[in-house]
């Protein structure tokens, strides 16, 4: 799959990157999250009853309570 691009405003920084579907992680429904310098931000995965989970590398920017906005914007994109 390719890559699925993003930009998006979080307590007033500006984001943009892409996400990379992870292969052979047992779903199809494991995402990383990069910035536009290629830098890993987090994993996007869904959980039990089609809960979104964000486990962010860096908590400093505070984006796991976007879990459910990234994966609503992966789901309508791939749709």
């Amino acid at each position: 799959m390719d890559r699925i691009p993003i930009a998006f405003e979080h307590e007033g920084k500006k984001f943009s990157g892409y996400f990379a579907q992870v292969m052979g992680a047992g779903s199809g429904a494991v995402w990383h999250l990069y910035d536009d310098q290629k830098y890993y931000l987090g994993q996007l995965r869904i959980g039990w009853e089609d809960q979104w989970y964000f486990d962010e590398s860096k908590p400093a920017n505070k984006l796991s309570g976007l879990a459910q906005f990234f994966g609503d914007y992966i789901t309508a994109w791939v749709e």
